[in-house]
């Protein structure tokens, strides 16, 4: 009689990652956005629309392969290594890449979040035509943005927004976007800091957020009506650049600069075995950087939220 299989030591793997997921996501994200998510998911309400959104993922998702998108295993490798270098900065989850079809270009975001709760769905939707015309700061921008609101847990609310607006939906899209507007507002602060997180480069970020990148296709403004809320343009900027005084960008900027003066050093013409760089040499934080709940204070009283 063959013995059971211990999967004691892959169970405490995963819990584990899931903690250091979970750590990593309250060192960048909103505050306000990840209390109310977590709200929404165990609430009377928001748990039936939860449970909704997963009973109809399994047919979604099978239309969209049929209709809007192809496997991943079309994404470039240098894309698919940048999307790698964002997960690791984020901690974010391993998601399920998925390329929109050629004619469906302009009908979507050039990165979008889709997904379920329920065994883990987590798909990003990418507009590799679009993304191979932007520069690697801009992508890293968007893949960030991308993966924190899976990361962060978003991905449920823009499928059920997808839902609405197509006839796998039973509510009125103007029913989702009232009921979910609170949580959609302000999700895009989160995704907005990740995204500079990645990036590293503030005029970068600010820019991609009041001009999104919109890629020509067959589709047009209103086809991405779907979308969920967002907060203003004014309002996300605002956010973003008290979130770059904080000291958790002000660290990974840190960290970042040394590393790439370590490649330097190493790689430079008067390198060898007497001019090793240091990597222990510390990284300067500066003293007057603003604390995470600093930050979201000042957000939570400018948004007038309890």
């Amino acid at each position: 009689m063959s013995e059971r299989p211990d999967l004691s030591h892959f169970v405490q793997h995963r819990q584990l990652d899931s903690y250091e997921q979970g750590m990593a996501r309250r060192s960048y994200a909103y505050g306000v956005d990840l209390r109310r998510s977590r709200w929404l998911a165990s609430s009377t309400v928001g748990n039936a629309l939860v449970r909704a959104v997963d009973r109809a993922w399994p047919r979604l998702s099978a239309h969209l392969m049929e209709e809007a998108l192809l496997e991943g295993d079309r994404v470039p490798v240098p894309l698919l290594r940048e999307i790698s270098e964002a997960m690791e900065i984020l901690r974010a989850p391993l998601p399920t890449l998925r390329v929109l079809r050629p004619e469906q270009r302009g009908r979507w975001p050039v990165v979008t979040a889709l997904g379920a709760t329920q065994g883990g769905s987590l798909w990003l939707v990418l507009d590799i035509e679009a993304l191979l015309a932007l520069s690697k700061t801009q992508r890293a921008f968007l893949f960030a943005t991308g993966l924190a609101h899976l990361h962060c847990e978003h991905a449920v609310f823009f499928s059920a927004h997808l839902l609405a607006s197509r006839r796998e939906g039973r509510l009125g899209m103007q029913g989702v976007r009232t009921l979910l507007k609170p949580w959609t507002k302000v999700m895009s602060f989160s995704a907005d800091r990740a995204g500079l997180l990645c990036c590293d480069r503030l005029e970068t970020a600010a820019e991609l957020i009041a001009n999104p990148p919109v890629p020509v296709g067959a589709g047009s403004s209103d086809s991405r009506d779907w979308l969920p809320v967002r907060a203003s343009t004014e309002l996300r900027l605002r956010a973003l650049r008290e979130f770059a005084r904080s000291s958790v960008y002000a660290k990974v900027h840190a960290v970042r600069a040394r590393q790439a003066e370590l490649l330097r050093q190493a790689s430079g013409p008067d390198s060898g075995p007497g001019s090793e760089p240091d990597p222990e040499a510390s990284i300067h934080v500066p003293a007057d950087a603003w604390s995470l709940a600093r930050v979201d204070t000042r957000l939570t009283r400018r948004l007038g939220l309890l």
